[in-house]
């Protein structure tokens, strides 16, 4: 059996940019394995951190983007769309 360190683990994420200071390659992905396991992403330069989303922030996320692009009247009660042409 390998031996796994409950530390956190840091990893620079080469070739990411900050999306608060657009700082290149200052980026950290962080995971904790304890109390739970969690993983964010921090900026060195910064301060600016950012959780990844759980799976229900997910489902509320594809609902929203859902809902912004669909358009009154575009989908049936059928859910068959409308395609308009130019």
């Amino acid at each position: 059996m390998r031996y796994q360190s409950n530390r956190p683990k840091r990893q620079f994420l080469a070739g990411v940019a900050c999306p608060s200071c657009k700082a290149l390659d200052k980026v950290v992905q962080i995971q904790l394995y304890q109390p739970e396991y969690d993983e964010y992403i921090e900026c060195t330069a910064c301060g600016y951190s950012e959780r990844r989303p759980t799976p229900d922030d997910i489902i509320d996320i594809q609902q929203s983007n859902h809902q912004e692009t669909v358009h009154p009247g575009a989908v049936g009660d059928d859910g068959a769309g409308i395609v308009r042409f130019k």
